[in-house]
């Protein structure tokens, strides 16, 4: 489908929808993608370790959609900015109208960096009228200085942390406040960029846990809990002996635990 953006270019988004035929009295749990690094939305297809069809098999409806500058939507790459952040409220907006949607029940997904983009959008521009139930974040970094690597993360060069008006609009810990449904954090034991550094997810965990957040859980941690970003050690991180195939099974695992809760 083709989502209609007030402030930028429409946006190309596809529906995965479960196999069953069998009718829901509310409708499905619903599930809005938000792509990592520079990704398309389309990548989830099945090019992904956890794609659209395997969270569409729990029994719910997906949607991942190509933000501005990638795949078939046009504009500029915004870099997870302000611009990311308003186009998905117009994505989330246009979820909510899809047919077969448990409207109750609709989560938002964002891979690593995507949580800038969706924390930005769920602080800032909260879509009217579309209560989003969690986020669920997946080893996202918090500041401009894990999101650059202090300055040594290639894709970024361009953007050094000096660069105050581009790190100032990307930071997750700056929204992670601001949001008022469920947050879990998904971190395994070794983080795929940041290694065995877990600052970054203490950091959003008790950002959101001091903020508006209805509740805040990573992993299988004691919900509401404060973390010490001293002690790591002292919590539960998910260890996987197959780092791809262990993800995607504690992935689909605590995203149906987030769907179900009350």
């Amino acid at each position: 489908m083709w989502i209609k953006n007030p402030d930028g270019p429409d946006v190309y988004a596809h529906v995965h929808r479960p196999l069953s035929a069998a009718a829901v009295d509310r409708g499905y749990p619903g599930v809005i993608f938000v792509p990592g690094g520079a990704s398309p939305g389309t990548a989830y297809d099945g090019l992904t370790e956890v794609t659209a069809d395997d969270v569409a098999a729990l029994g719910t409806v997906v949607l991942h959609y190509d933000p501005a500058g990638r795949g078939k939507t046009t504009g500029v790459e915004d870099y997870w900015g302000v611009r990311h952040q308003r186009e998905l409220s117009a994505v989330i907006k246009r979820f909510f109208d899809v047919e077969g949607v448990n409207r109750e029940n609709v989560g938002i997904l964002a891979f690593s960096i995507g949580i800038t983009t969706a924390a930005g959008a769920l602080c800032r521009f909260p879509a009217n009228g579309c209560r989003i139930k969690y986020l669920f974040d997946w080893e996202g970094p918090s500041n401009r200085i894990n999101i650059t690597k202090n300055d040594t993360h290639e894709p970024l060069m361009d953007f050094p942390m000096s660069n105050d008006e581009f790190g100032r609009e990307r930071e997750a810990a700056a929204f992670i406040g601001g949001i008022t449904c469920d947050y879990f954090r998904y971190q395994g034991a070794i983080d795929h960029m940041q290694g065995a550094y877990k600052g970054h997810a203490i950091e959003l965990l008790n950002k959101a846990r001091a903020g508006l957040a209805r509740s805040v859980r990573c992993n299988d941690n004691p919900p509401n809990c404060y973390y010490e970003e001293a002690h790591p050690e002292r919590y539960q991180w998910v260890h996987t002996e197959s780092n791809q195939k262990g993800r995607k099974s504690w992935i689909l695992k605590y995203l149906l635990e987030m769907q179900n809760a009350v």
